[in-house]
């Protein structure tokens, strides 16, 4: 059996950021039910390509909306972070 996954960089576009990410959970919830094996979440800053700036955090609130989608970040950008806070 093939597992399919998605990737999801989270782009801002022209809507308010509440609706964005309202729309970000129906999407993994919508993936879940679709059978999607794995959702992964890219980092960017300073740019309007991702409005996730900590994806453990968007992660932790796709967790909460899930049960059975795989979730992990793509990269975790190592200088912009604590060693212990990402061994944690």
């Amino acid at each position: 059996m093939m597992k399919v996954g998605l990737f999801d960089h989270v782009e801002h576009g022209q809507r308010p950021l509440a609706t964005l990410f309202d729309e970000r959970l129906t999407f993994a919830k919508a993936a879940e039910e679709a059978g999607i094996y794995c959702l992964h979440v890219a980092e960017h800053h300073a740019t309007p390509l991702n409005m996730v700036p900590v994806p453990g955090v968007y992660l932790g609130a796709l967790a909460r909306e899930t049960s059975r989608l795989r979730l992990g970040p793509l990269v975790y950008l190592l200088p912009l972070y604590s060693p212990l806070r990402l061994i944690e």
